[in-house]
């Protein structure tokens, strides 16, 4: 169907090949827009593909030594995802700071919970479904999760509540050889990927989610 539509909304052949994905649907995420086509095939709109060198006081030169004369740059350069929490100062157990332990790859184990983080916890954390399926059905599911801990601490059961490094490691260890499975590593990039080229997100079902969401495994938690 898309590439119907790619077909049948883009008469010039250069153009429509430029438009062609070189990867499978997925590997990026996914776009719906119903008028892109036909903007980008304004008289004047000009798709360029070849990677920029340095920007000019003029405009941008591209690595092919094209000058593209500019009146207006706007950057649209994306985002960070690697700053759940940021720029918060958060410190755990011994002084320890949030932001020396994540660096540049934040985890927590379910997404949820950072080991010698005690009653620090998350919604659409580090790892989890944030770009593969509903930010709303996610938080919904945590927060489900995370209430029947929280009855551990009101019940008087326990002060502290942290995820185990080694439970931690492990659902990193499981996520990451997963991941190895997921479109997103057919070859393209996007900020699914880590610095490793590893994906970020949630790589098994939604199902999945649900099911580990539903009760919280208590050995995989610190009690104090």
């Amino acid at each position: 169907m898309a590439r119907t539509n790619l077909e049948d909304s883009v008469a010039d052949p250069g153009l429509r090949e430029k438009l062609r994905p070189d990867y499978r649907a997925g590997c990026k995420r996914l776009i719906i827009s119903g008028n892109f086509y036909q903007a980008i095939q304004r008289p004047n709109a000009h798709l360029v593909t070849e990677g920029i060198d340095r920007v000019e006081p003029d405009g941008i030169r591209t690595i092919d030594g094209t000058l593209h004369r500019l009146d207006m740059l706007v950057l649209a350069t994306g985002f960070r995802v690697d700053r759940f929490l940021r720029p918060m100062e958060v410190v755990g157990r011994g002084g320890v700071r949030l932001d020396d332990v994540w660096g540049q790859r934040p985890f927590a184990y379910l997404s949820v919970s950072v080991p010698g983080f005690p009653n620090l916890f998350m919604l659409n954390g580090p790892n989890g479904p944030v770009g593969n399926f509903s930010l709303i059905d996610v938080a919904e599911a945590q927060m489900a999760y995370l209430l029947q801990l929280f009855e551990l601490l009101a019940d008087g059961r326990c002060s502290q509540i942290s995820a185990t490094r080694e439970s931690t490691a492990r659902f990193e260890a499981d996520r990451i050889e997963a991941a190895k499975k997921t479109v997103w590593v057919t070859g393209c990039r996007s900020w699914y990927l880590d610095d490793r080229g590893v994906p970020v997100a949630w790589p098994w079902t939604f199902t999945r989610f649900r099911d580990v969401m539903a009760r919280p495994a208590l050995e995989d938690y610190e009690l104090r």
